[in-house]
């Protein structure tokens, strides 16, 4: 019997190897029934998220136009805060075993790969210190979203339903003063609609989008949908077929296409998109074309500091992966941002 590198195995190696691959075979059953289950009690907690959200614009109200159901409210609203609180320490704590569970997964194969296979070309344990980068950056994202939706998403939302409340009272009043009230408010209700709608898009894109789940694609189709319809920009999304990844692999392409195309907003705004994901000769290729104005990457290479960023960021990320990435542009050709990843 050969190994998956070709060496022949001895016969101790070789039993060993069997009983590791059988171990293997119910570690990836149970991480998969665990993610099905953490998928399942997610979706629980952003239903009972909307309810809360609901029901707290209904008891404000309440409060505000002295209405007798603000008591029922008010009870529905702690019932509501502490099923909320329940359903996040339930999935927090499964996703927390979930992630040991894969890591365990990803240290047994990579130590089973390093005894089989005659390539010292990497390191198994500097891929799993990747893997745990990857995951820890991911870890700091989620509490950033949850930080910001519990902090600056609840002050606008709270300032938008009173300046509601201030306009609604300024149309009842008369005269050249109230008219110019009326005025401004609309003009600062507007603002502040928009302001928490940015906010609660960049929550959005902090989440990773339930890629353990669904998997690279169909994340990226929600995704590319979802800011097509928010920025009103046509997108044509490609994608062969092709075996999944590691999280961590796919959390990376998830993540450069949301930085390439953040650049696109902001230097091609409004111009088409194209995303394609191909499977072809023992490589996965990303690529993200925008039909934008272009630039000189020259130019941008000279340059130090913030105005390079988003790049900086997208070659390091394809770096952890053992990916390389590439940007072709020139003024008046658009640009795009490749990802060619070589597969095991």
């Amino acid at each position: 019997m050969s190994s998956p590198g070709g060496l022949e195995l001895s016969t101790a190696l070789r039993e060993a190897y069997d009983i590791v691959a059988v171990q293997l075979d119910r570690l990836r059953a149970l991480a998969e029934r665990e993610r099905q289950e953490t998928a399942a009690l997610a979706a629980s907690l952003r239903q009972a998220e909307r309810e809360l959200d609901e029901t707290t614009v209904q008891y404000r109200a309440a409060l505000q136009q002295r209405r007798s159901g603000a008591t029922a409210l008010s009870r529905r609203l702690a019932a509501l805060r502490a099923t909320c609180d329940d359903l996040t320490q339930s999935v927090d704590a499964r996703r927390s075993g979930l992630r040991q569970v894969e890591l365990l997964i990803r240290q047994i194969e990579m130590s089973s790969s390093a005894l089989t296979s005659a390539s010292t070309a990497s390191d198994p344990w500097a891929l799993a210190l990747r893997s745990q980068v990857i995951h820890g950056r991911e870890e700091e994202r989620v509490r950033l979203a949850r930080e910001v939706h519990d902090g600056p998403a609840q002050v606008l939302a709270n300032s938008l339903m009173l300046l509601e409340t201030c306009f609604n009272l300024a149309q009842q009043q008369q005269g050249e003063h109230a008219e110019k009230l009326v005025a401004m408010l609309d003009r600062l209700r507007g603002a502040t609609r928009e302001g928490l709608s940015e906010v609660r898009r960049f929550i959005a894109n902090l989440r990773p989008g339930q890629i353990a789940e669904r998997g690279l694609v169909e994340s990226l189709r929600e995704y590319l949908r979802a800011y097509g319809n928010t920025y009103n920009v046509r997108i044509s999304f490609e994608a062969d077929p092709a075996p999944r990844q590691a999280d961590e692999v796919e959390i990376v392409l998830y993540r450069i296409v949301q930085e390439a195309l953040q650049n696109a907003h902001k230097y091609a705004r409004g111009a088409p998109l194209t995303v394609r994901l191909t499977h072809h000769a023992g490589a996965l290729t990303l690529s993200v074309r925008d039909e934008g104005p272009g630039f000189d990457p020259r130019e941008v290479a000279r340059r130090a500091g913030r105005s390079n960023w988003g790049l900086t960021s997208m070659r390091e990320r394809a770096e952890l992966i053992g990916a390389r990435l590439t940007v072709a542009s020139r003024p008046g050709h658009g640009t795009e941002v490749t990802v060619v990843l070589p597969l095991q």
